[in-house]
This record gives structure tokens, C-alpha cells and sequence, in this order.
């Protein structure tokens, strides 16, 4: 985590204004703050698309939630319901040990499928591999590949289809991952990264691990140049280091 009031202290030095009120924190530092944060976010997207950065290095945004799949072997990540934005999904674990011990509850119909915030995942012996809809249908009887339902016991290999709409006139549930072989009425493990939340108080903190503190920081920086609309060098050096940085971590 890097507390918000670290990231202003930073900036006011790059922009030597300390004691003074030429930028106010609602105005100026949080809107560019919050502007780095969506940055980051893009730049992230980009480097785990080449391979280049590892969601496990952001380890503030990663947790591991219990969910119980509906009839059909599906679960929907309900952001409203699970309090996270969810960034990236790193990993699925079928028949999950969790804690306190319980039986998953019955669900009222058999498309939803449910967050259970009262129970810690502990361990699991499978972890499902991610599929493509191609690999999906083709790998179904496929006894050599991950997600086929032909093998059972301890030679069963999960996989999973990430998330896709199947909603109608009669099935109301949005995007879903399934799992296969079925785990319908089962507890699941989910690890997931989670979008970073914006502050909104100097006393929050930002969800990225300290070692990103001087990118964010010249990174706002950068917004507040752009504000200002001038190009000023302000403007010119961040530019310069933020590429230089995003060379390091990449």
C-alpha cells in the first residue's frame, strides 16, 4: 500500500509548493492521483498481455474468495455483491478445504449461483486451467486434456471458460465462468486481482505495492502538468521518467 498523504508530501516537493495552497488536495492532487491509478491500470493491462509483468506482483489487489457455482457448473462474479472490481481472474480451485467447515447452501433456482463472504479458503488439490471456447468444446472427451469428463476420482483434470453472457428471457445471470467436470452446488476457490480503488481522503491509501510510489507519484505529477495546459518542463521530465520506469518493471 502507498498512503495518499506520502504521494502529496512527494508532489508538493517535485512542485515545490510545500506550505503553500497553490494545489488543494480536492482539486488537484486527488483527481491526478486517481488519474495515475486508472493509468497504471492500462499499463498493467498491456504488460500482462505481452507476458511481461506477473499479476502476483500486485500482491495489496489479490484475494482468494469461496463461491458456491449454480446447476450448471457456473459462477457470476457479482461486483456489487463482492465489494471488488475485478481486474483478472488468477486462479480457480475446484473442491476447495475451507474454514469454518460447512455445507453449501441450496440455492433458489438453478442459475445462481453464491459469494460467501463467511468462509476463508484454506487449500485445494486442483486448480482449473484456463480454456479457450474452441479448446472447450473440442477437449470435452479428450482424456489427455484439462476440463474433459471422462476421467473421475484422482485422475479428473479441471478447467474452466472464462467469463461469458449466457442470459436470456429465462436465465437472468451476466457473464459467467464455467468449470468443468461439473462442480454444480459445490464451494469453489476463486483468487482474483482486483481493480485498485480510487481515494477520496488524503488519509486512504492506494492499493499498489510501495515500490510503484515514485511512478505514481510522476505519474500525477504528469496529470497536473497536462492541467496546467503549458508543457511546461514539469511536463517534459515526468514524461521522461515515467517511460523510463515502466521500462524497469516490465
Amino acid at each position: 500500500m502507498i498512503p495518499a498523504q506520502q504521494v502529496v508530501d512527494l508532489m508538493k516537493f517535485e512542485l515545490d509548493s510545500e506550505g503553500s495552497d497553490r494545489y488543494l488536495f480536492d482539486t488537484d492532487f486527488k483527481p491526478a492521483i486517481n488519474s495515475a491509478i486508472k493509468w497504471l491500470v492500462f499499463v498493467f493491462n498491456k504488460a500482462f498481455e505481452s507476458n511481461k509483468f506477473s499479476g502476483e506482483n500486485l500482491r495489496d489487489l489479490i484475494k482468494t474468495r469461496i463461491w458456491v457455482a449454480n446447476s450448471f457448473s457456473r459462477i457470476n462474479f457479482d461486483e456489487a455483491v463482492v465489494g471488488d472490481k475485478l481486474w483478472s481472474y488468477l486462479g480457480i480451485h475446484p473442491e476447495p478445504t475451507v474454514y469454518p467447515n460447512g455445507v453449501a447452501p441450496v440455492q433458489p433456482n438453478v442459475y445462481t449461483s453464491a459469494f460467501i463472504p463467511s468462509l476463508s479458503y484454506i487449500s485445494s488439490d486442483y486448480s482449473a486451467k484456463k480454456l479457450t471456447v474452441e479448446k472447450w468444446n473440442e477437449n470435452k472427451k479428450n482424456i489427455f486434456e484439462a476440463g474433459n469428463t471422462t476421467l473421475i476420482g484422482d485422475f479428473k483434470q479441471y478447467a474452466y471458460l472464462t467469463d461469458i453472457n449466457y442470459s436470456s428471457s429465462n436465465y437472468t445471470q451476466e457473464k459467467e465462468i464455467e468449470i468443468r467436470p461439473s462442480v454444480a452446488g459445490q464451494f469453489v476457490g476463486i483468487t482474483y486481482l482486483k481493480v485498485p480503488s480510487e481515494i477520496d481522503l488524503i488519509t486512504d491509501d492506494v492499493e499498489f505495492p510501495s515500490s510503484l510510489t515514485t511512478l505514481l507519484v510522476q505519474k500525477s505529477l504528469n496529470f497536473i502538468s497536462i492541467k496546467q495546459g503549458d508543457q511546461t518542463t514539469l511536463f517534459s521530465v515526468t514524461d521522461k521518467d515515467v517511460n523510463l520506469l515502466i521500462n524497469l518493471i516490465a
